[in-house]
């Protein structure tokens, strides 16, 4: 973090940063435990994940009051402005992604309670993993300042897409061979696909990054699978 004459504005920074840290690891542990409930069959964890998403949302607000006292106070230029624009996006993208772990959760409940559910068809957790250690790797890179990292993460999006598209065909074809299926194989297309966006948004994040520290955004287009069905 860069320091300033005026040590109050550093503290508003610093402020606005361990919010946006909070939030981060709340976000983690919603996806987190959406993911571990869901593989093991826990009905009674999904409430609570849907209860907390409410944190995430107040935590946010905070964030954009933050955010819009900060810039009325000290109208910050250069970096210091895109600390704090940054600051509030991130914040949102942060939201968003314990939006779709509420999601997940509220689909999981109905997978979960079919009388005939005994394991995922598909590797439904190796993606939210893959996807869990990017928004792990999005949040520190973030907070260290390292567009290297970040520039990693925005290129890994393709392999996001891969698993989601291989997971989806795979879904397709036992909709068609289990017809009986269908209510709970489509919850657990649309879970994947949340996944999926998550991966976007962590991508978003790094996207972020790179533009407080660079002042630009990266010059080349985000990697993306093609969709071959």
């Amino acid at each position: 973090m860069v320091t300033h004459i005026n040590s109050a504005f550093d503290d508003d920074i610093k402020d606005l940063n361990n919010k946006i840290a909070k939030l981060g690891a709340l976000a983690e542990t919603q996806l987190d435990e959406t993911l571990v409930a869901l593989q093991k069959k826990n009905i009674y964890k999904f409430e609570k994940i849907i209860e907390r998403d409410k944190k995430l949302d107040k935590i946010n607000d905070s964030i954009s009051a933050s955010v819009f006292e900060t810039l009325a106070l000290w109208s910050p230029i250069a970096y210091d402005l895109r600390s704090i624009l940054v600051a509030d996006k991130i914040g949102s993208m942060l939201e968003r992604i314990g939006d779709y772990s509420k999601n997940m959760a509220r689909r999981s409940q109905i997978i979960v309670n079919e009388e005939h559910f005994e394991t995922l068809p598909v590797n439904i957790i190796g993606l939210g993993q893959h996807v869990q250690n990017l928004l792990h790797e999005s949040l520190d890179a973030y907070m260290e300042l390292n567009i290297d990292e970040a520039m990693r993460i925005w290129e890994s999006d393709v392999d996001t897409d891969r698993l989601y598209l291989s997971i989806f065909k795979e879904l397709l074809s036992y909709i068609s061979d289990t017809p009986d299926d269908v209510k709970m194989l489509t919850h657990m297309i649309f879970i994947s696909k949340n996944l999926e966006r998550v991966g976007d948004y962590t991508t978003s994040i790094a996207k972020q990054t790179y533009f407080l520290v660079e002042g630009t955004v990266p010059k080349s287009e985000r990697p993306k699978a093609s969709i071959i069905i």
